[in-house]
């Protein structure tokens, strides 16, 4: 029984997006460093709500 809820729930052949994204961005040559480089740059702080005026 379980193993049929499980099959039906994750079919074998699933598109695992964590994966499809972590080859993609190999292929491509995206690294550590450039990751944290768009991590740097990132602003944090919150978005200014809109005015209605």
């Amino acid at each position: 029984m379980r193993a049929i809820l499980e099959a039906a729930v994750r079919p074998e052949g699933r598109l695992r997006l964590g994966s499809a994204l972590a080859d993609m961005s190999r292929k491509i040559g995206i690294t550590n460093a450039d990751v944290e480089a768009l991590e740097q740059a990132h602003d944090t702080r919150p978005a200014e709500p809109l005015g209605f005026e």
